[in-house]
């Protein structure tokens, strides 16, 4: 079982606007739990030359680099201790983001990953940077990721998403003990496709099992179930939008656990296209306690 814990929040840092923005939920998230903050700097030693900062600064040796980047996190570390009144350390490594990033989570014990979904290398994927989709998908903890629409206003409606997969059920423990936390309410969504009508009672006997747990723990829960759907992302992103949701937890997908690497379609599209953050837990592979039908993975 999946279980919500904020206690040690990694945000990795590249001075860009969604990273600022990251910094932000992380901090606020931090301050709300009781939790530590970790800001990480990657020095990409692949796009050394880049012009990483801003303003821009000409620098030749990587330990000049170093030396701005540490102090730039020392700076950003006294305005979040200033600010939100939690506890900040700062790292700095050389190497490659998205192994750094996956790296130091498991060194410090993270227990959740915030992140913007661009960053670090020009070279970007085509709709989740390379660093967020690699870290995503490999991270030892579940990861926020969002892009720069993804302002933040608190978290008071979270979106959940529940198909028929094996591994759905794995954030519904996760999604309820945050809501808990910030006293936020559940909006559970069954997406049926064109030709899943004969489903639909099924998923309605989850969504009651889902709405008895939340009631046990305090937790307001509001449920829909939507037929014929042609996009499940896009229908996912529309029902945030239609309720005023800001907050999203979905699964990665199993095929990226196989792959160790590339996001199915469905997680990947919510991650774009999702104007608030995204949280993102990957499947614990093992848990066969629930059984379900199977069905779209990411959910």
């Amino acid at each position: 079982m999946i279980h919500f814990d904020s206690s040690k929040i990694l945000i990795p840092v590249d001075f860009s606007e969604t990273s600022m923005l990251a910094i932000k939920h992380g901090a606020f998230t931090a301050q709300l739990t009781q939790g530590s903050v970790y800001l990480l700097h990657v020095i990409n030693i692949q796009y050394f030359s880049q012009e990483m900062f801003l303003p821009t600064v000409s620098v030749n040796a990587q330990t000049d680099f170093e030396k701005i980047a540490q102090e730039k996190l020392l700076q950003l570390a006294d305005q979040v201790r200033s600010e939100y009144g939690v506890q900040v350390e700062c790292i700095t490594k050389i190497g490659s983001p998205n192994r750094e990033v996956t790296d130091v989570a498991e060194e410090i014990g993270a227990t959740l990953i915030v992140m913007g979904t661009h960053g670090y290398s020009p070279l970007e994927e085509l709709v989740i940077g390379s660093t967020a989709l690699k870290v995503i998908t490999k991270a030892p903890c579940p990861t926020m990721a969002m892009n720069s629409d993804a302002d933040h206003k608190g978290y008071n409606k979270i979106v959940l998403p529940i198909d028929t997969s094996a591994h759905t059920r794995q954030k519904v423990n996760y999604t309820i003990e945050l809501a808990k936390k910030f006293s936020a309410s559940v909006h559970a969504i069954a997406l049926l496709g064109t030709d899943e009508d004969e489903e639909k009672p099924s998923m309605e006997l989850i969504l009651h099992q889902i709405e008895t747990i939340a009631k046990k723990e305090g937790v307001a829960f509001h449920h829909d179930v939507i037929s014929k759907v042609k996009n499940r992302a896009t229908s996912t992103v529309n029902y945030i939008e239609k309720i005023g949701a800001d907050l999203v937890v979905i699964m990665t997908d199993q095929d990226a656990e196989l792959s160790g690497f590339f996001l199915g379609p469905y997680s990947q599209q919510v991650i774009h296209l999702s104007k608030v953050p995204v949280i993102c837990i990957r499947p614990i592979i093992a848990d066969t306690n629930i059984s379900m039908l199977s069905g779209t993975s990411g959910m």
